[in-house]
């Protein structure tokens, strides 16, 4: 007798692990179409007593969650449970979300100032299960611009970490756009301050000697409106 039960437990045990492996397969498959464009791998621990929601052998599960904006840590999740004889049973459970993310490393020491190019960096797969938000995972997200900080041989790299190059540069010569109404006007000057764009600097006009403020609009071309 003691056999006999024991040998129902062990196939309760295993029909319930084999339910439980359906379930995280249906929830990766959820958080895949959730998060495409993230490109996320995702390995999923179920954190609720299973035993007591369910326990058959051929059972199908739908995720019903509509509303999920985090695909990490702990979540729970509205389950629809489908046995193969028709029957339907509604449930949350509870699990642990880790992901792991193609992320940029850096690939020899940088120094502060450096411009980031496509040589400065590799791609490695990491756990970003814990980490906090703003890793960078594209290179194009950060070409071009200025290292802050020294960054070591190995590390990860942060977005925080870089920042635009002014697109005017004080001492530099500009192309002053003179608006007056609907008319345009250019003339040359030299940039008295540096900014990046839409921000206001100090310009020389050289044609009046005048030192005005205009808008950066763009690489080396700042805008001044002038009243009628």
């Amino acid at each position: 007798m003691i056999s006999f039960l024991f040998q129902i437990a062990l196939l309760q045990a295993v029909l319930t692990r084999c339910d439980v492996e359906a379930l995280k397969s249906e929830i990766v498959k959820f958080l895949n179409q959730r998060f495409a464009y993230d490109k996320i791998e995702f390995v999923v621990e179920i954190k609720s007593d299973v035993r007591k929601l369910f326990n058959c052998d051929s059972c199908e599960f739908e995720i019903v969650q509509r509303n999920l904006t985090e695909p990490r840590l702990y979540q729970t999740f509205k389950v629809k449970l489908h046995t193969k004889d028709g029957l339907q049973k509604d449930f949350t459970i509870q699990a642990f979300i880790r992901t792991f993310e193609d992320v940029l490393i850096a690939k020899r020491d940088l120094k502060r100032g450096e411009i980031a190019d496509e040589d400065m960096f590799i791609v490695e797969k990491v756990e970003t299960t814990f980490l906090r938000d703003g890793f960078v995972k594209d290179k194009g997200e950060i070409l071009g611009k200025r290292l802050k900080k020294f960054l070591k041989k190995g590390e990860m790299v942060f977005g925080s970490y870089f920042e635009e190059l002014p697109s005017v540069v004080a001492g530099e010569r500009v192309k002053i756009l003179a608006i007056v109404g609907n008319v345009k006007v250019e003339t040359d000057g030299i940039a008295k301050s540096s900014g990046k764009i839409n921000d206001n600097v100090r310009v020389l006009n050289l044609s009046s000697g005048k030192v005005i403020y205009g808008k950066v609009i763009g690489r080396g071309v700042v805008a001044v409106e002038i009243e009628n």
